[in-house]
C-alpha cells in the first residue's frame, strides 16, 4: 500500500504542489479497523489496506486527494461545529468539496443532495445536516458508520492548523485545483473572527472602576495602619438591536443569549433599545433575561441609535447587533462612547467590515440554527 501511495505522491511532487505540500505535513499509517477507505486527523493520513486493495490506483488517488483537500481546508483541525455528530461533520466537509471539486471515481455529496445552497462554509452544512439526520445518527457518540469514521479523529488543533497554513502560504502554483476551491483554501488561512475574544476585549476596555477606601484590605505600603482600596465595577452599556424585517426571531434570541453572558463578567446593568428606522423604548436589564418582546420589523436606519448614544455620554460602551444592510451612519464629532458592531454571518462581515471598522470593533455571532 505504501508503494502505491508513494507513486501517487511522486506525481504530486511534479504537478500538484499544494497536494504534495499538505501531504508532507502528515505521516501515513495503515488502519484495518476503520470503516472508511482513508481519513485524516491528529497529524496522520490513515488508509485501510483491506478496503483499498481492490480499488484502482485512480480511485485510490482520488480518495487521497479528498483527504488532503480536507487538510488544506483544515476541516479536521479548526473549530468543530458545536452540537454536530461525526457523521454531520464529515458530510458537511463533503458538501464543501463536492461543491467545488469534480471527481470521476468517487461519489461525493453536494449541497443540492440536501436541498441546501452552494457556496456556504463547513459549519453551515454540518449544522444543517445535523438537523436532517435520523435520530439514531444525531448522537455525538452513536453507532459508527463510514461517514462517522471519517471525522472520528477531528478536533481543534491550532498547532496543526498553523503548520498547514504555513505550507499553503508557500504554494506558488495550484496545479489542477479549480479557482473556486483555491479561493476557499486561501480564505481559510485568514484568522476567524472570534466574537468571544472581541467581546471580551471590548468589555475589558470599557469597564469603569470606582475606588473606595476600606480598612478591610491593608494598604500595600503601610499595612493596616492606613486604609486600603477596593474597586467596584460601575459600567453602563447600551445595546442597539436591529429589529428590521430581515433579522429573524431566532437571530434575535441567539443574540440575547450572548448579551446575558455579560452579567457573568462584571457588567451589572445593560440598557437595550430595539430599532428599525426609529428608536424604540430603552429597556434596562439587571440580570439575564430569557423573555424578550420583539418590536419594529420595518426597515433599518442606524442614525437614530448613534445620535442617542452621542447624546448620552454616561454610557461606557455601545454594541449594535445588525445584518449591516442600511446606510452608513454619520458619527458625531462629540461622540466618545466606544462602539462594537455585531453581525450574523461571515458573509455579512466580509461585506460591511471595512466601513464598520472606521467607527469601532466588528465581530460575528452566528446562529447555530441557520449557520
Amino acid at each position: 500500500m505504501k508503494e502505491r501511495i508513494a507513486r501517487i505522491t511522486e506525481r504530486w511532487f511534479l504537478s500538484e504542489e499544494p497536494l504534495f505540500s499538505a501531504f508532507c505535513t502528515h505521516r501515513v499509517a495503515e488502519n484495518r479497523e476503520m470503516m472508511c477507505y482513508a481519513r485524516v486527523g491528529k497529524g496522520v493520513i490513515e488508509v485501510n489496506p483491506d478496503l483499498c486493495k481492490d480499488i484502482s490506483d485512480k480511485e485510490l488517488e482520488e480518495r487521497l486527494r479528498v483527504e488532503v483537500i480536507r487538510i488544506l481546508l483544515k476541516h479536521p483541525y479548526e473549530r468543530q461545529p458545536d452540537g454536530c455528530s461525526n457523521t454531520a461533520r464529515a458530510l458537511g466537509s463533503n458538501c464543501v468539496i463536492g461543491d467545488s471539486y469534480r471527481l470521476q471515481k468517487v461519489e461525493m455529496e453536494k449541497p443540492a443532495d440536501f436541498e441546501m445552497p452552494s457556496n456556504q462554509h463547513f459549519e453551515y452544512y454540518a449544522r444543517r445536516i445535523q438537523m436532517l439526520l435520523p435520530k439514531d445518527q444525531q448522537g455525538l457518540s452513536g453507532e459508527p458508520d463510514e461517514n462517522a469514521d471519517i471525522a472520528a479523529n477531528w478536533q481543534q488543533d491550532e498547532l496543526m492548523a498553523a503548520q498547514v497554513n504555513e505550507a499553503i502560504r508557500q504554494v506558488k502554483a495550484w496545479g489542477s485545483l479549480p479557482g473556486k476551491l483555491v479561493e476557499e483554501i486561501i480564505a481559510s488561512t485568514k484568522a476567524r473572527v472570534d466574537y468571544r475574544k472581541i467581546l471580551a476585549g471590548f468589555r475589558a476596555s470599557i469597564l469603569s472602576e470606582k475606588r473606595k477606601l476600606t480598612r478591610m484590605r491593608p494598604n500595600r505600603r503601610f499595612g493596616f495602619d492606613a486604609m486600603g482600596s477596593r474597586y467596584d465595577f460601575t459600567t453602563r452599556m447600551i445595546i442597539g438591536v436591529d429589529c428590521s424585517g430581515s433579522i429573524s426571531k431566532d437571530d434575535l434570541m441567539n443574540f440575547y443569549t450572548t448579551i446575558n453572558r455579560f452579567f457573568q463578567y462584571g457588567i451589572q446593568q445593560i440598557d437595550v433599545v430595539q430599532f428599525d428606522t426609529q428608536l424604540g423604548e430603552v429597556q434596562t436589564l439587571l440580570k439575564a433575561s430569557e423573555n424578550i418582546k420583539v418590536t419594529g420589523r420595518g426597515g433599518t436606519c442606524f442614525q437614530p441609535f448613534i445620535d442617542f448614544v452621542a447624546r448620552h455620554p454616561e454610557y461606557d460602551g455601545a454594541l449594535i447587533y445588525t445584518d449591516g444592510f442600511a446606510a452608513k451612519p454619520i458619527i458625531p464629532a462629540t461622540m466618545r462612547t466606544p462602539l462594537c458592531w455585531i453581525l450574523r454571518s461571515e458573509n455579512e462581515f466580509k461585506e460591511h467590515e471595512r466601513w464598520m471598522r472606521q467607527s469601532g470593533r466588528v465581530c460575528v455571532i452566528e446562529n447555530s440554527r441557520n449557520a
